[in-house]
């Protein structure tokens, strides 16, 4: 596969994907913005920055990365989003189902209610059912093995395996639904009591850390112009400093990413870019910030 056809199928790739997150977007609209994001960003911070070339050149690459891995990154917001609607749906059906009604109507109330996202996945079921003339199990395991939703799929297998061996289907979407809120509840205070820990590390290292360099470098700028016998930094060790920052941020928001996402490689490019950016800009406000302060 050459660089012409990686190219287009990665267009192709994420256009798809966008189209999927209910986002429409054309081929020339999506290359202008990753061209801009990833080339013309970082072309102003070197211009305004004064960064080195290799500094730039990382920026480009993980700003490229970053434009590659959004749509990606918007439809797992949309799989997670619609994940979290799922145990209202099953809850709705075991309301109808206790109430005397069929499997039919207890899918037409998940679609009535407008539960976001699950309503759809229900509106295919209840067309096969009721056109195609599937059994609830046929067009159960049929939508839920074609979903990108590893908890939908799951659900549609245990339903079944319910069902197969004689089971009482309101009382098994009344657990299930019961399982996944209390699951969603661990994994919710499991990621905050992370996040609040990580945050720590991520002011310090990606704030105080540029920070306290900035106040340094423009408090050194302005005594070497008090005293004759006191250079200046040189524009070299200035932008060394910014790719040390650069690097360190960088590194630490790949890292940040993983206790809080797992190995996601486009979240992990996502923090990564943002440390980074965050800390060359705080590095650059301080720094200019200290040299008025100080004159």
């Amino acid at each position: 596969m050459d660089l012409k056809q990686i190219y287009s199928y990665t267009i192709q790739r994420n256009l798809f994907i966008l189209r999927k997150s209910g986002i429409k977007a054309n081929a020339k609209a999506y290359i202008l913005l990753t061209i801009f994001g990833s080339v013309i960003v970082p072309l102003v911070f070197n211009h305004f920055i004064h960064l080195n070339i290799k500094t730039t050149f990382i920026l480009f690459l993980v700003y490229l990365g970053v434009f590659l891995s959004i749509p990606s990154i918007i439809y797992e917001g949309k799989i997670e989003n619609f994940e979290k609607n799922i145990p209202k749906a099953l809850y709705v059906m075991t309301l109808s189902l206790d109430s005397g009604r069929s499997v039919t109507e207890a899918i037409s109330e998940v679609i009535n209610a407008e539960i976001k996202g699950v309503d759809k996945e229900f509106m295919k079921i209840l067309y096969l059912i009721t056109e195609k003339k599937y059994s609830f199990e046929d067009a159960m395991t049929y939508i839920t093995a074609s979903s990108d939703s590893v908890v939908f799929r799951q659900i549609g297998r245990l339903i079944i395996e319910n069902r197969k061996q004689g089971g009482e289907l309101s009382s098994t979407l009344r657990q299930l639904a019961k399982t996944l809120e209390d699951l969603m509840n661990i994994k919710q205070q499991l990621l905050s009591t992370t996040a609040n820990g990580l945050v720590v590390g991520l002011v310090i290292l990606c704030g105080v850390i540029p920070a306290t360099a900035g106040l340094i470098g423009g408090y050194l700028t302005v005594l070497s112009t008090m005293s004759p016998n006191m250079s200046a930094p040189e524009p070299e060790q200035i932008s060394k400093c910014y790719e040390l920052i650069q690097l360190g941020t960088g590194i630490f928001g790949l890292l940040f990413a993983v206790p809080l996402f797992g190995l996601n490689l486009n979240r992990m490019i996502i923090t990564c870019a943002i440390c980074m950016t965050g800390g060359i800009i705080v590095f650059y406000g301080i720094s200019m910030a200290s040299g008025f302060l100080f004159s």
